[in-house]
């Protein structure tokens, strides 16, 4: 592994632990044995540390993801995506990838492009999940609202039954609609 990757998969392990609110090169480079200095060196700024470090994250919580797909057929139904959301390894990925998103919307012109890469990455592994249909991508949309909120709901109250309960009951909902494919035309009556 080379010198760059190392520093990141530390920074990422640090990021995990500490979060980025506070985030402060000095107080990082001493604690993954490096310093300053090299972190600008490799990264060039703090901005693009981050930037590297989150890209990162989200691949690998993505490939998880994806591995799950692999197991069940080539779809991830939302329960086994609630299940590894809401292991607590898990979860410290996912509170990094909220806390990195609303960092974002308050300060878009540092974030902007974590943002946009985010949405567009997470709904099209979300899509791959859904029988195609002329409403795969709203019903894709409505999922990862869904998943967001119950997520964000379960990190502020600890309430996993609860949560979870929600997350099955709307699955059930989600069944009972009736999808049409993509151009697929009615009979006329």
């Amino acid at each position: 592994m080379d010198k760059r990757n190392e520093l990141r998969d530390k920074a990422l392990e640090y990021f995990l632990d500490h979060g980025l609110a506070e985030l402060s090169l000095r107080p990082l480079a001493e604690q993954i044995g490096t310093s300053a200095r090299l972190l600008i060196y490799h990264f060039a700024s703090k901005e693009n540390l981050i930037a590297t470090v989150m890209a990162h994250a989200r691949s690998r919580v993505q490939e998880s993801v994806v591995g799950m797909m692999r197991t069940s057929q080539g779809r991830a139904d939302m329960v086994s995506v609630w299940g590894w959301v809401s292991d607590r390894e898990n979860l410290r990925y996912v509170r990094l990838l909220f806390e990195v998103q609303v960092l974002a919307l308050q300060h878009p012109q540092v974030y902007a492009q974590y943002l946009s890469d985010t949405s567009a990455s997470w709904l099209e592994l979300i899509e791959q999940g859904i029988p195609a249909s002329a409403e795969r991508r709203t019903i894709a949309t409505l999922c990862s609202a869904v998943i967001d909120g119950l997520v964000l709901d379960y990190m502020s109250t600890g309430e996993l039954d609860r949560t979870s309960a929600a997350l099955h009951f709307f699955v059930s909902l989600l069944s009972r609609y009736p999808t049409t494919p993509p151009n697929h035309q009615e009979p006329p009556t």
